[in-house]
């Protein structure tokens, strides 16, 4: 079959006390073909949700720890279902999955653990975190990849020695539950990693990459290591003012405002700093060196106001809330073998919502010898961007995302995503508030493009 989807809902509905998840099978040309459900205890919440190019997962629980795992197969439309019990007081989160085992970072008693679900018996194993001799409750865990190709776990994870200072080491896990002794890739002294990934790019090699801090919790710039059997090769920190394209996102008056403050402040021997995360993209590996796209964004926050009754009488509160990541721009940037930059390009971006999950917007549609195309979605327009290996932009094309058919009509707000799906072809959905005249209505969208 090529090209298919799925689209999953839940009815409004109970049937017997039991919530129904509904999948549609879609074809390439966008025709439903196959409805199959499954039904969830009602105590049973959503928790974790995980999918491939085969599968999608989802696991849900009770309070009690009493949980059920669903996978459904995309192609075959085939429903499986684990059920077990989780160990007292375990904290779950992140959940992955490798073959017919599900992965789960965990808090076991305020201590860091992987906890593997068997997809076939339900039976779960504890897989402990250990880092020399630091008490399990000085480890905490900063970020874990399944690396599917090769069959294994990369975690990441921090010990900490007092409030300034930390280590962040990086554990290796096999398939079969054996993990190797935990490398360490930044200590006391060193700049503070904010956040990592790791990319294996051959049998003994594995690139990490991510953003750093030299004091803080928010990051000042990239960084570019190479680990090499067990051994860290090189770290390179690059702050984000350092790198040529970095600013130009921003208007001109913005960028020459920052560039006399930096500046300034290098004329007082002192280095000015911009507090961005990144999401960063698997590293591509080329002839001459590598490649790196990483999404840059921030945390933003609303304040709630509340009541309380202090002697009967009502006292206005406020609280500071969580309002998810804005993302700004992207960057695309090549290094040598020996992580050394060798030219990056920055370009805008607005994907119109912010998620309360680090996501990753940009889908890359195509790769050569000598080039790469991307495409994501900006505001109402998709985007497609095509650069080759030199830091030259080949081509730079934009589209209206999606017409409603009606001239009169205005679309107000739109909430889009767009991945690769198959060969030269993208699915690009979401969401979008339609108004004509004083009427309002909501549009859920699913297009096929091809490129």
């Amino acid at each position: 079959m090529h090209g298919y989807f799925i689209l999953e809902s839940k009815a409004d509905d109970y049937v017997d006390g039991q919530a129904e998840i509904k999948y549609d099978l879609y074809s390439g040309d966008l025709e439903l073909t196959e409805t199959k459900s499954v039904l969830v205890p009602r105590k049973m919440l959503f928790r974790e949700l995980y999918y491939n190019d085969d599968y999608i997962y989802n696991m849900y629980a009770t309070k009690g720890g009493e949980f059920m795992i669903t996978s459904v197969e995309m192609k075959t439309m085939n429903i499986e279902t684990a059920t077990g019990s989780l160990p007292p007081k375990v904290i779950l989160r992140d959940m992955k999955v490798l073959g017919n085992q599900a992965y789960f970072l965990t808090s076991i008693k305020k201590a860091p653990a992987i906890y593997r679900v068997d997809l076939t018996s339900g039976k779960g194993t504890t897989i402990p975190i250990t880092i020399g001799a630091f008490s399990p409750k000085k480890i905490s865990s900063k970020n874990y990849q399944i690396l599917e190709n090769t069959k294994e776990i990369l975690l990441f994870a921090r010990a900490t020695i007092s409030k300034a200072t930390s280590e962040l080491h990086m554990i290796r896990i096999s398939e079969d539950d054996n993990v190797d002794k935990p490398i360490k890739i930044s200590g006391v002294g060193d700049n503070a990693i904010i956040s990592i990934s790791g990319c294996r790019v051959d049998a003994s090699k594995i690139i990490i990459t991510g953003t750093y801090a030299k004091k803080g919790g928010l990051s000042e710039g990239l960084f570019f290591g190479e680990v090499e059997e067990g051994t860290v090769n090189y770290i390179r920190y690059y702050n984000f003012l350092d790198l040529k394209d970095f600013l130009s996102y921003l208007p001109e008056k913005k960028q020459d405002k920052i560039e006399k403050k930096k500046a300034k402040k290098e004329a007082q021997g002192k280095e000015m700093t911009l507090d961005y995360w990144i999401a960063d993209h698997d590293v591509i590996v080329l002839e001459d060196g590598y490649l790196f796209l990483g999404e840059a964004y921030y945390p933003t926050y609303r304040t709630e106001t509340y009541t309380t009754y202090v002697n009967g009488r009502p006292v206005t509160q406020y609280r500071t809330v969580f309002d998810g990541y804005q993302y700004t721009h992207a960057t695309l940037a090549k290094y040598t073998k020996d992580g050394e930059i060798m030219w990056d390009v920055c370009f805008e971006m607005n994907p119109g919502y912010k998620p309360f999950y680090v996501k990753r917007f940009i889908a890359i549609s195509e790769q050569t010898a000598t080039q790469i195309s991307m495409v994501y979605t900006s505001g109402n327009e998709i985007v497609s961007k095509t650069m080759d290996f030199d830091g030259n932009i080949i081509s730079d094309e934009k589209w209206d995302f999606i017409e409603t058919g009606n001239a009169n009509e205005k679309t107000k707000r739109t909430f889009s995503n767009v991945d690769h799906w198959y060969g030269n072809f993208f699915l690009a959905y979401g969401s979008q508030v339609v108004k004509n005249g004083k009427e309002k209505r909501k549009v859920y969208f699913v297009n096929k493009i091809g490129f």
